[in-house]
């Protein structure tokens, strides 16, 4: 039925949908939001549960009710007890027929407990690769944050995986099905005018798996090209200073810092090609917002399911010496960097396009 209640647990999804400059809203708060809107268009009864941004506990953003709680987890640290218990309060509060989470990983068990005691329907969908495996897991998830994610894994109704390198993960390290639903990404209304000479562009967030310190690696290799840099900042303040100040010391590096959401479009517009240095990843949302606007990418690690390498979407360099060689050959090269760039705009309106991933998550919400 059309009119189910659809609740998304998603603490830092506030500066999205309130179209708001906090300095943190990443992926997948933005593919929630997406999904959401979606469904309201579709006749779904949709809220959130937020964490702290202060104002009214409840609020209604363009049909979608808003609850927020007192959960903050801001500096890595998370007073477990009040932090949890004030998300249940919350997940009782939007009374959903569905609940929905993408991350953090400790909230798993938290829902999950709180859907099998009211009998409600509980869809997790995986963010990054690693949520698939179990090795990572023991290795860098506290006994807490551990012990709620498997949890809550054996008891949700639902897995949604974003690749199939993700599906194949959870059936052999959990024997878990799940089903692939691919990120969604809206094509922005006016073609992209590259700037000239060509700009090559680094979006991320300050974490260490990012490697933001890459890029400037990649700059002092080729000092001739401009490079952008776009990076939100982390929870370890001791490296995002270090970051900023390192790049500052790079002559042909602009450091732009945080950009919200809602305005980067225009920095994808006006770049030639976007590079990733990542470790860690799901299906970033860096990649479908630059081919979206026609921009190849050079990936060091990361190129899921190898849709770079398969339908011609840029570069996956592997190691750093042949990524600095990648990049020197689309700079170079203008005609196989627009080739690329536009078989990267096809490619993003025919597998991500908001229309057929949303059919997908309607689809699956009505028939859970």
């Amino acid at each position: 039925m059309n009119n189910r209640k659809i609740c998304f647990v998603s603490p830092n999804a506030y500066p999205i949908l309130k179209n708001t400059c906090y300095e943190f809203a990443g992926g997948a708060e933005v593919q929630q939001v997406l999904i959401a809107q979606a469904l309201t268009e579709n006749n779904f009864q949709v809220s959130f549960i937020v964490g702290k941004y202060g104002g009214k506990k409840t609020e209604k953003i363009n049909n979608i009710t808003v609850f927020k709680s007192s959960y903050e987890y801001k500096t890595g640290k998370l007073h477990y007890v009040p932090a949890l218990s004030d998300i249940f309060l919350a997940l009782c509060k939007a009374n959903a027929d569905l609940y929905f989470l993408r991350n953090p990983k400790h909230l798993l068990g938290v829902v999950a407990y709180y859907c099998q005691m009211k009998k409600r329907k509980f869809v997790f969908s995986s963010s990054i690769d690693y949520d698939s495996d179990l090795k990572h897991i023991r290795k860098k998830e506290s006994i807490i944050s551990r012990t709620l994610f498997l949890y809550g894994l054996r008891r949700v109704d639902r897995i949604i995986v974003q690749t199939d390198k993700q599906k194949r993960q959870f059936e052999k390290n959990f024997g878990l099905n799940s089903v692939l639903i691919k990120n969604m990404c809206p094509l922005p209304s006016l073609m992209p005018v590259k700037e000239s000479p060509p700009v090559v562009l680094w979006v991320g967030t300050a974490r260490e798996n990012k490697r933001p310190q890459l890029l400037f690696e990649l700059a002092r290799a080729i000092p001739s090209l401009k490079f952008r840099m776009i990076i939100a900042p982390g929870r370890n303040e001791r490296f995002n200073k270090i970051i900023k100040e390192q790049c500052r010391s790079v002559h042909n590096i602009e450091f732009l810092g945080f950009i919200p959401y809602q305005k980067i479009n225009k920095e994808y517009a006006r770049a030639s090609l976007l590079v990733n240095t990542s470790r860690w990843e799901g299906f970033p949302n860096t990649f479908l917002q630059a081919w979206a606007n026609e921009i190849p990418v050079v990936s060091l690690e990361i190129d899921p399911d190898e849709v770079i390498c398969k339908h011609k979407l840029g570069l996956h360099s592997r190691t750093f010496e042949q990524m600095v060689k990648d990049v020197k050959l689309l700079i170079e090269n203008e005609d196989l960097r627009r080739e690329m760039g536009i078989y990267a705009r096809k490619y993003v309106e025919a597998e991500h396009g908001i229309k057929k991933i949303s059919r997908q998550y309607i689809d699956l919400f009505k028939n859970i």
